[in-house]
């Protein structure tokens, strides 16, 4: 649900995964690894129910911090030289309601997840609690204007109830709504991370300034957390945190707050431009570390169900042009003959193919995007050189995920751009092959092709 200086007006940061040493030759999808062995189960722990005051000052409140109810002014804020305000709270609201809980709810037909229930106050008071381990924490620059509530609360809540609605896995889906909730309450970059993913949600759908800001505090906090982490080994402890936090990281490059096709790498010849593609991948390299711990990890079983579903989808011929479309097996310079080993566009063409058959639902878009954590680096650095082949494949791919946008919207915030920016930089090859399969892309992603001589549409 992985990093370049995103398009977003984010601070530039460099990819945590680049600096962390973790590269690797073969970068594939998260869901083509077996996993064997159970997830451990888990059980969580609600606080201890615990009286709590609510006489005390709206200052301390905002700045969620225990206040001493002195009147007519608290030590506390006496102390910092600000105005202690006394007077009446409106119940401000939460998405409209102040009163709404938070609710964290598992499939009943697996155990081994957790059902929990948190009011708004236990929530921002987890939330916060969480963050105020990172010394560079300040939640009440963070307060949303208007609102009693901390950015943070108005983040966590928006990811649990809406942006994990957007994920097209339910096996993915459940964890993150259940034990990768649990465990962000004691992992600071993956919290970071999560409202990070949460405040670029909302920011989409509606751009706001101060969230804008949040939003970039956010990622970055979370990227410099994850990176020191990556500097340890990754052990049993931390695995789960750590894969969570790459699998969410990716949102930051496929949806940039602005993308015009002119910034791609395609049209710029700035390969740089295409690290957000490749960072997609960057699961692998983590996997590749965690492999010993992740049979222990609460992705464990969600993994291997994946897994299983896509070798039915993946697997099948490993030779020849058998059900390849013959005008991208004849540009590839496919035959009979032709493996993975002996042509470097056969493996991404093998698996290109069946998405196009698959039935336009949900889960099968997901399985549609998978495609671009798939493509191995041999060809990341055909694209990155610009080749018409290979472009080609990469187009037919994003040309089928324009025709699942109603099904995966964050398609709108990259994908449909890059798409357009292939078909503006092949639409005048002399190859007639190229222009007939740039037909489909350019007309799943609106744009019309215009050639000397030669008009496609």
């Amino acid at each position: 649900m992985s990093s370049e200086s995103s398009s977003s007006g984010h601070t530039p940061l460099d990819n945590p995964l680049a600096e962390a040493g973790l590269t690797g030759r073969h970068l594939q999808n998260v869901f083509r690894i077996a996993v064997h062995g159970k997830t451990h189960e888990h059980v969580f722990h609600a606080r201890r129910a615990h009286r709590k005051s609510r006489a005390g000052c709206l200052t301390c409140k905002k700045r969620r911090i225990k206040c001493d109810e002195q009147k007519p002014h608290c030590q506390r804020c006496q102390k910092k030289g600000i105005q202690c305000d006394y007077s009446t709270e409106s119940n401000s609201s939460l998405d409209g309601n102040a009163k709404k809980s938070v609710e964290i709810i598992s499939t009943p037909s697996d155990p081994s997840t957790i059902c929990f229930s948190f009011s708004l106050d236990n929530v921002m008071e987890n939330v916060e609690g969480t963050l105020s381990l990172d010394p560079k924490w300040s939640s009440y620059a963070l307060t949303a204007p208007g609102s009693t509530h901390s950015m943070s609360g108005i983040a966590f809540h928006h990811f649990v109830k809406c942006s994990t609605e957007t994920i097209a896995q339910p096996a993915i889906r459940d964890v993150m709504r259940t034990d990768m909730i649990r465990v962000s309450f004691a992992t600071p970059y993956l919290m970071y991370t999560i409202l990070g993913v949460a405040m670029l949600h909302m920011n989409r759908v509606s751009p706001n300034k101060e969230r804008s800001i949040a939003e970039s505090f956010f990622w970055q906090r979370a990227i410099e957390l994850y990176q020191a982490e990556l500097s340890s080994k990754i052990h049993q402890a931390n695995v789960d945190a750590i894969l969570s936090s790459c699998m969410l990281m990716g949102a930051m490059t496929i949806c940039p707050e602005h993308f015009d096709p002119t910034e791609s790498w395609v049209l710029t010849n700035r390969p740089e431009a295409m690290n957000w593609l490749a960072l997609q991948s960057g699961i692998q390299c983590i996997l590749n570390l965690a492999g010993p711990f992740i049979p222990g990890s609460i992705w464990a079983n969600a993994f291997a169900y994946l897994n299983k579903e896509e070798r039915q989808i993946f697997e099948g011929i490993e030779q020849g042009r058998e059900g390849l479309d013959s005008d991208l097996a004849d540009l590839c310079g496919i035959d009979e003959f032709t493996t993975d080993k002996t042509n470097i566009y056969y493996s991404p063409l093998r698996i290109l193919t069946p998405l196009f058959e698959l039935e336009k639902t949900v889960p099968n878009a997901g399985h549609c995007a998978s495609f671009m954590g798939r493509l191995d680096c041999d060809f990341l650095s055909l694209l990155r050189q610009r080749d018409s082949p290979a472009l080609v494949i990469l187009a037919q791919w994003m040309g089928l995920m324009c025709s699942l946008a109603e099904l995966q919207p964050w398609i709108e915030g990259r994908i449909r751009g890059e798409c357009i920016a292939i078909c503006m930089f092949l639409e005048h090859s002399p190859d007639p092959r190229i222009l007939q399969l740039l037909k489909f892309p350019a007309k799943e992603c609106g744009y019309q092709l215009k050639t000397e001589n030669y008009l496609v549409f």
